[in-house]
């Protein structure tokens, strides 16, 4: 679709919402169904809306990292996907497969045009980059990259997450080559002047640097594959029919310790009785932000510090069948992971030279690869990202990052907090962007349901009741009621 609007420009709407991908998409669905009366505006910078980075790839080989069970759209219809994949996609798809991500943008672009042709009239989808929100003092005006503006009374910040920080390699300058910034970046599969057998390093060992590794292997290279990162954890894999967990019935913590305390006693619980400690880690996602709100701040500060690289890799897993491939190369020599601080970056003729401080000895090592790549995660400090809209809004004042740098702050509710702390009632956020006050804040069952609140919230509508929940996280007998 060319820059610009599907239909006539709009000039002025009731809820305009800035970011078409999953979150953005299924919000203007919800709102839509809720308020017959409602006009939306869905202003999304790339030419389809509903996929974002994550289900906007054409790799088979990159998988869901949660079963299809989990991963409906509306958390009261817990089987919509199941339904709709076995319908457009696999008759035999069941709740426990890991779907392709591109099926999943599928899915959602499919929920979005159904509910848009209902009501054509009251939709627009404009693709252009939202550059500014010059004041929000009755309602709002976005001017957008394509010199258009629109009105709205009500704005949704629905941003995702936003691209990885810009690496300060001791050594790299503007004019490097061969160092690839942004693993989604166009030419990062684009292997070039390179041969198939040369070497690679990721930066960064988590789920993208799984991502990438999956696309090289895809894109038929065959040399080795660095990973390389300050503790070289890798994520964990899902098992197959994972152990049923009690709900969390105990009080919460209040200390890092006591909560990493707790998970490794009850761990040991669901291991005397044949199990392991994936269920403890899923029983604890329907009251992470419960928890997370109940640590006080300079918890919350050592919990980053110390337990964050660990819960990532234990929290956020990856398909059985994607781990399985990885430990065969890990195993096989394919893939090598690597842990340490990275002290210099230089290129020589044909390739980069990393040197790295190794974490276990403090010996300094050295990597010679054709290619380098950022794969960390996402910056979470809005003032660092390279956004024309954030800095126009942090400019102004009328957004400021939450107290902990995780994203924007926001009330309860999802109204962002300005930099006076007054609450706005015209700009809101949801997603990434909310992870300073729920800290899980970036999966398909939590987002679900920051949307059903929000759109009941901007309508005025009842939250419909939640369904069933991934077999995972249902409550069984009660195995874990002591501490």
């Amino acid at each position: 679709m060319p820059r610009g609007s599907q239909y006539a420009q709009p000039s002025h709407c009731r809820v305009a919402i800035i970011g078409g991908g999953f979150t953005g998409s299924i919000l203007a669905v919800q709102l839509l169904r809720r308020d017959t009366s409602l006009s939306v505006t869905l202003i999304e910078s790339a030419s389809v809306a509903g996929r974002g980075v994550a289900y906007a790839t054409s790799c088979s080989s990159h998988l869901l990292n949660v079963p299809a069970a989990n991963m409906s759209a509306f958390p009261e219809d817990a089987e919509h996907f199941v339904r709709w994949a076995q319908l457009n996609y696999d008759s035999g798809t069941e709740n426990e497969d890991f779907l392709p991500r591109r099926v999943y943008g599928q899915y959602v672009g499919s929920i979005l045009r159904q509910q848009t042709q209902q009501c054509p009239e009251r939709f627009q989808l404009v693709c252009d980059e939202a550059q500014s929100i010059p004041n929000t003092n009755c309602g709002a005006t976005i001017r957008l990259a394509g010199g258009q503006s629109i009105g709205a009374e009500k704005v949704v910040l629905a941003l995702g997450n936003f691209p990885p920080a810009s690496l300060r390699l001791p050594g790299l300058t503007p004019e490097s080559m061969r160092y690839v910034p942004w693993a989604w970046n166009v030419n990062a599969l684009d292997l070039g002047d390179l041969s198939q057998q040369e070497e690679i390093l990721l930066i960064g060992s988590g789920l993208t640097s799984i991502d990438l590794a999956i696309a090289l292997r895809a894109h038929e290279f065959s040399g080795i594959i660095h990973i390389l990162s300050r503790h070289g954890l890798m994520p964990q894999g899902h098992n197959d029919g994972d152990f049923l967990c009690a709900k969390w019935r105990t009080e919460l913590p209040r200390s890092i310790r006591e909560l990493v305390r707790l998970v490794r006693k009850r761990a040991e619980v669901v291991r005397y009785r044949g199990g392991d400690w994936r269920s403890v880690i899923d029983s604890l996602r329907p009251v992470t932000a419960q928890i997370w709100q109940s640590l006080p701040p300079a918890e919350q500060r050592r919990f980053l510090r110390h337990v964050r690289p660990y819960w990532d890799v234990h929290r956020h897993r990856i398909a059985p069948a994607i781990n399985s491939l990885i430990e065969s190369e890990i195993t096989d020599g394919g893939i090598r992971v690597h842990a340490g601080r990275i002290t210099g970056y230089r290129e020589e003729q044909d390739e980069a030279l990393v040197c790295y401080r190794e974490r276990r000895t403090s010996n300094l090592k050295e990597l010679r690869v054709g290619r380098v790549i950022n794969c960390t995660g996402p910056e979470s400090d809005c003032r660092k990202v390279a956004s024309p809209l954030l800095r126009d809004l942090l400019r102004q004042g009328l957004v400021r990052p939450d107290p902990l740098f995780l994203g924007i702050d926001a009330a309860e509710d999802g109204a962002v907090i300005d930099a006076a702390g007054s609450t706005s009632d015209v700009l809101y956020t949801l997603g990434p962007p909310f992870k300073g006050r729920l800290w899980e804040s970036i999966a398909v069952p939590e987002i679900r349901v920051q949307i059903a609140e929000l759109a009941a919230g901007l309508t005025g509508s009842k939250v419909p009741e939640s369904g069933p929940l991934d077999p995972t996280l249902r409550e069984t007998a009660l195995l874990l009621r002591e501490r």
